[in-house]
């Protein structure tokens, strides 16, 4: 017996593939270079899903009632490209995804058909509330060639995304992000009539959020280092107002987050608190030569070690880096 026709692409199932989807699987990612000369660095960040989360998104709305066919595309110019035919209910719409040479090694290939599929998918509204976004520039930080955003500025943007998914307006003051065009409401508007339902009108499994993977970024310092690093503030606090306390308090008071271990931080968060500490000791006057040169030492000895410059606090590597 011969399959029936697929349902139609019915209005009601455009309108659930046209939905946003869960903040949490919503990712911003650095789209310029960034202006080396600024003393305060800011870089335009765009947000964007993987084709994973569009994928689930499918499957979510049209279980089994849609199919890819990716083909050389008849006409190409500059850049490789890809193109993706994708049917929905029977229905066949295509886009060309291109994608930078050697942005990653050995991930052209995989990228190229990610975003023929994403582009597709677009054809059929699955991601369109994306382009109602606002302009946003993040506060960045280098870790030897290579540009971050900050952990502020990340700590930011969530805010920030579920504020634009829920309509909210005026948007909170922000200190890491420079935001412009921001209009209440605007991703409502490329749905179809009705409710955005719960979760901001998201049809994809928030289980898919809590399964993505963690951001890029720069290694914490490790367990060896982070003991290392208790013991030199120990020392060096000793005498003062924080003697006594949790060196990860003292690190905590001075980044300005949750510090739950030493070995959590960056590089250059631990170099900040070493600073810090030094700052603190030169205030008591009780400044012991030995232990303001271990500190020192510590901090030449780990940047000769690891052959970079200073390493930021944030986890997002910039795509024109990548490229």
């Amino acid at each position: 017996m011969s399959p029936g026709p697929d349902p139609a692409l019915s209005s009601e199932v455009v309108h659930r593939l046209r939905q946003p989807f869960a903040p949490g699987v919503l990712r911003w990612k650095i789209q310029t270079r960034v202006n080396e000369q600024q003393a305060d660095p800011y870089a335009t960040v765009v947000v964007y899903v993987d084709a994973r989360t569009v994928a689930a998104h499918l499957d979510d709305v049209v279980p089994g009632r849609w199919s890819t066919v990716y083909a050389a595309p008849p006409v190409t110019v500059g850049l490789p490209a890809l193109e993706c035919r994708l049917t929905v209910c029977g229905v066949t719409r295509s886009d060309v995804g291109t994608v930078e040479p050697g942005s990653r090694a050995g991930s052209d290939t995989k990228d190229l058909y990610s975003d023929a599929l994403k582009r597709a998918a677009v054809q059929y509204g699955v991601g369109a509330f994306l382009y109602r976004f606002p302009q946003v520039q993040a506060r960045v930080e280098r870790s030897g060639q290579t540009w971050y955003v900050t952990r502020e500025a990340q700590a930011e943007l969530r805010v920030l995304t579920r504020a634009v998914l829920a309509g909210e307006g005026p948007l909170p003051r922000f200190q890491a992000l420079r935001v412009r065009d921001y209009q209440p409401g605007a991703v409502s508007g490329v749905t179809a009539p009705g409710s955005l339902g719960s979760a901001h009108g998201s049809v994809t499994d928030p289980a898919l959020a809590r399964s993505q993977e963690p951001e890029e970024g720069p290694p914490p310092i490790g367990e060896e280092r982070g003991l290392k690093m208790e013991e030199q503030l120990r020392l060096a606090l000793r005498g003062g107002e924080w003697e006594g306390d949790q060196a990860r308090d003292f690190a905590t008071f001075v980044l300005g987050f949750q510090v739950s271990a030493l070995s959590d931080l960056t590089e250059l968060e631990a170099r900040t608190v070493y600073r810090a500490a030094k700052a603190s000791l030169a205030r008591t006057g009780q400044t012991p030569p030995a232990i303001t040169e271990d500190i020192t030492e510590d901090i030449t000895e780990e940047k000769t070690r690891h052959g970079r410059e200073d390493q930021p606090s944030g986890k997002m590597r910039s795509d024109a880096e990548r490229g």
